[in-house]
């Protein structure tokens, strides 16, 4: 029986209809029909034929003899994406399933203009009504389909938008290191998202940073949960996607087709952490961190615990660097500020114009003077750069203690807005500088939030109001939370409602709590107030003490009214001199002083 002609896949004649190719499915999924969720539309595919081996020469002894000898290559085999209608392959459906070895007969060649691409390859195959699938006993291609990309390879390409993903990409490496789960809830969809971010390495000890999002972090984290103690572990990440972002490169997973393994049994995991491992050295490996550290925090855990609360108007009392999260309400726009700004591609740091001198284009004598953008930071060294426009909105934010000046950066305006950066850019650059906010940023205002800031060195060495926000969050439960900080700070009534005028000795009820909010450990002067003082005794005083303790309240309860003024202040303005309190509160004193009868 003659044997049929194979075609390979990069050997397609698009001039002809009769072949025969040759294919093992390496990655497939399904797309439901769009009036019935539950029944196929379509299977898509990834393909890949046989690997090729070829040989090439290579010179031994060519010092001596120039004998000329033929190694031996493999070549990996061809991938493509493929698709067919559930209707068409009702024969063969059956067969379709990964890792199954297929001959197709008479497929049909078309353009693959998707804009996120599974594979590298430009067309897509067809299978019609027309063509005939068996299935293939013997060997073809790899297993698994593996292309990895050396990470050193991986070159940003400087006239392309370095903020888009580029795909595909594949790449297999050891966890050194794990960044803090996240679970993020401000998505657009309103639905929560999860994430997890680690670093992996090569056997060249290149590194590049990994994040995966939903299901495919819920898989690292099984791992984390049933292996606690496993350090040495090596991820592979098929079918990724990958851009820049500040020089370093990050690859991510897509919607459905991203495969991930790990420390699966598998030549190729086996082996890489076999090289890895004889390469590292006992105090190399006691730094690496693995996935341990990428537990996951509960957005009330990272807003409550891990950072220090403080109302706005003590922001201007704290004396080190620190984050801390505040509570308030976007009232403006701070309007002597710009929107946007020129960042560094490399950094996102802002640039800054300088003049050089450049020889003449046309070799004459002298000197041309040329502007250029220049970044400052340690990591660019004020190397020239290539700029990129980034949103930058300043705002002003009030909780009952004062007003302060915060900046959002684009990624947090991208979120709470919903629309994309590139939208904000093109639309409203202009009106920018014309001194108007864009109206898209109207939806902001009079939204409370919790905005987590951090206090730099510049706060602190210039006395200067402004912070940039890190984070923030409209979380119910967080913001619930932080509300309470404010419960003690609030107004004390100085008269008494619903009060019986027939009640000649009303029982004065004093709160208990603290009269203001506490950062941390830091005490404020009403903090120090006794605390028997605001409480009513449970059993009975002798008359005899009456009047000192009616004293000792009032005295006391004076006090908190001044603490109470103090507190509301704004952070940018100075705070009264403590004599001028001191002598109101001795004249205050005086005139509360009750009578004693005799």
């Amino acid at each position: 029986m003659e044997q049929t002609a194979i075609t390979l896949l990069n050997n397609v004649d698009l001039n002809v209809d009769d072949y025969t190719i040759r294919v093992r499915v390496v990655r497939l999924w399904t797309r439901p029909a769009f009036n019935n969720p539950r029944k196929i539309y379509c299977y898509d595919m990834i393909f890949m034929d046989q690997e090729v081996q070829i040989y090439i020469s290579s010179w031994i002894n060519s010092l001596i003899l120039h004998n000329t000898l033929l190694s031996p290559v493999l070549l990996q085999g061809t991938k493509m994406q493929a698709f067919v209608l559930q209707r068409n392959a009702t024969v063969y459906e059956h067969l379709l399933k990964e890792n199954q070895c297929l001959t197709i007969r008479n497929p049909s060649m078309g353009e693959n203009r998707q804009k996120v691409k599974y594979v590298h390859s430009t067309l897509k195959i067809n299978l019609n009504e027309n063509t005939v699938v068996e299935a293939y006993t013997g060997h073809v291609g790899s297993e698994w389909g593996f292309d990895f990309t050396p990470f050193d390879s991986i070159r940003e390409d400087p006239d392309e938008d370095f903020k888009s993903f580029k795909s595909p990409i594949d790449v297999i490496g050891f966890v050194v290191r794990s960044i803090p789960a996240e679970v993020k809830t401000d998505s657009n969809n309103g639905k929560e998202e999860n994430k997890v971010t680690f670093i992996l390495e090569d056997l060249q000890h290149h590194q590049i940073f990994v994040t995966l999002w939903d299901g495919y972090a819920e898989q690292i984290r099984a791992f984390e949960t049933n292996h606690p103690a496993e350090k040495n572990i090596v991820v592979v990440i098929q079918f990724g996607k990958y851009r820049f972002w500040g020089g370093h490169v990050n690859v991510s997973n897509m919607y459905t087709v991203t495969r991930v393994f790990i420390n699966s049994d598998i030549p190729e995991i086996v082996d890489f952490k076999k090289s890895f491992v004889a390469q590292i050295s006992a105090s190399t490996s006691s730094g690496y961190s693995g996935l341990t550290s990428s537990l996951i925090k509960s957005p009330v855990d990272e807003y409550l615990k891990d950072f220090a609360f403080s109302t706005i108007g003590a922001l201007s009392g704290i004396s080190e660097k620190k984050a801390v999260i505040i509570l308030g309400t976007i009232k403006s726009f701070a309007s002597e500020s710009t929107r946007f700004y020129n960042a560094c591609k490399s950094c996102t740091k802002k640039v800054f114009t300088t003049t050089i001198c450049k020889d003449k284009e046309d070799g004459s004598e002298g000197f041309d003077e040329v502007t250029v953008l220049e970044c400052q930071t340690d990591r660019c060294n004020q190397k020239t750069v290539i700029s990129v426009p980034r949103i930058k909105v300043p705002i002003r934010v009030q909780d009952c203690t004062g007003i302060v000046t915060l900046t959002l950066f684009e990624r947090e305006v991208v979120k709470l807005l919903g629309v994309s950066a590139n939208h904000l850019l093109e639309n409203n650059i202009e009106l920018a500088s014309e001194g108007k906010f864009p109206k898209e940023f109207d939806s902001l205002l009079n939204r409370k939030f919790a905005f987590k800031i951090a206090i730099g060195s510049y706060n602190l060495r210039n006395k200067a109001d402004g912070y940039s926000v890190s984070k923030l969050t409209e979380n119910p439960e967080i913001m619930a939370e932080l509300d309470h900080h404010f419960n003690a700070i609030q107004p004390v009534d100085e008269e008494q409602l619903n009060v019986d005028s027939a009640d000649s000795n009303p029982t004065v009820k004093v709160p208990v709590k603290d009269s203001v909010s506490r950062t941390g450990e830091e005490e404020t002067p009403i903090s120090k107030l006794n605390g028997s003082m605001f409480t009513t005794p449970s059993v009975p005083v002798k008359s005899s003490s009456v009047s000192m303790m009616e004293k000792e309240l009032k005295r006391n309860l004076d006090a908190v009214y001044e603490a109470d003024f103090c507190s509301s202040q704004s952070s940018t303005k100075p705070r009264q001199s403590d004599s001028g309190m001191e002598e109101d509160a001795n004249e205050t004193e005086k005139l509360l002083k009750p009578k004693i009868d005799k």
